[in-house]
C-alpha cells in the first residue's frame, strides 16, 4: 500500500473518531445521544403543524410625500443585521428604534423621512392550501412626543 493511502485512511479514521467526542465528554449532564444532536439545529424537532413565513417591509414617507422602501441596502447593513437591529424591534412597537432608523436614513438626504410605516403579510401553509394574513400597520413619526 502506498504511503499516501495510509495517510488518507488515517485522516478519515481521525475525523470519524472525533465524532465520538461529544458522547465521551461531559457537558453538564452526560450526553448519550448521537453526537450530531449536541448542536441545536439537529436536536430541536418541531411537532407537525402549519408552516408560516413572514414578509415584512418598512416604508418611509418623505417631506415631499413620496414613499421610499427602507431596506438593509438603504441603511448599509446586511439583511440579518437589519432585521435584528431594526425590523424586529420596530414590529414589536419600539418607537426609539424607529426614530433612530429614521435619523440614520435621513443623514445626507435632502428629502428627509417624516414617518415610517410597517407593512407585511404572514403566509401559512395548511392542509387546505395557502392562507395570507396582513400584519398590523404601525406608523412612527420622526419627532416623537416630548418627554416631561
Amino acid at each position: 500500500m502506498s504511503r499516501s493511502r495510509i495517510w488518507v485512511s488515517l485522516f478519515i479514521l481521525i475525523v470519524v473518531g472525533l465524532h465520538a467526542l461529544p458522547v465521551l465528554s461531559f457537558q453538564g449532564a452526560r450526553q448519550t445521544r448521537w453526537p450530531f444532536l449536541a448542536w441545536t439545529m439537529y436536536a430541536r424537532s418541531y411537532p407537525a403543524g402549519p408552516v408560516q413565513a413572514k414578509k415584512r417591509s418598512l416604508i418611509g414617507t418623505t417631506t415631499s410625500g413620496a414613499d421610499v422602501v427602507v431596506s438593509a441596502e438603504v441603511v448599509g447593513l446586511s439583511g440579518p443585521a437589519f432585521g435584528t437591529t431594526y425590523t424586529a424591534p420596530i414590529y414589536a412597537g419600539d418607537t426609539a428604534v424607529a426614530r433612530e432608523l429614521i435619523r440614520r436614513v435621513n443623514r445626507g438626504r435632502r428629502d428627509s423621512l417624516l414617518t415610517l410605516r410597517t407593512s407585511g403579510q404572514v403566509y401559512t401553509v395548511t392542509d387546505t392550501g395557502l392562507r395570507t394574513d396582513s400584519l398590523p400597520v404601525l406608523i412612527f413619526h420622526a419627532a416623537g412626543p416630548e418627554s416631561r
